[in-house]
């Protein structure tokens, strides 16, 4: 193989590698509700944004009740959350497998 060749196929491997670590970046969960058979389409629910920085941003469910104050929907969050659990655990895994490969 020469060495343009070499060259070219690392640059592909790293542009590659950068796409993924690029859309690795931003993990956004989404949990949607749906009124079962009425035809509707999904309404968002729920949404976490985790930056890998560790910035994030938190959209949960709850409304106001008789008093004015803010109930959570604690079936749904717990949902939501467990979602946001499971994103995270696999975004770890993957990134883990990125750093092995370029080890």
């Amino acid at each position: 193989m020469a060495v343009t060749e070499i060259k070219a196929a690392l640059r592909t491997a790293a542009d590659t590698v950068a796409g993924y670590l690029k859309d690795a970046s931003v993990l956004v969960v989404e949990t949607q509700t749906i009124d079962a058979g009425s035809g509707d389409e999904p309404k968002l629910a729920a949404r976490t944004v985790i930056r890998l920085d560790g910035d994030n941003t938190s959209v949960v469910p709850a409304s106001k009740n008789e008093d004015g104050k803010w109930e959570l929907d604690t079936v749904l969050h717990d949902i939501h959350m467990q979602n946001v659990r499971s994103a995270i655990e696999y975004r770890s895994k993957i990134l883990e497998s990125m750093l092995g490969l370029l080890r």
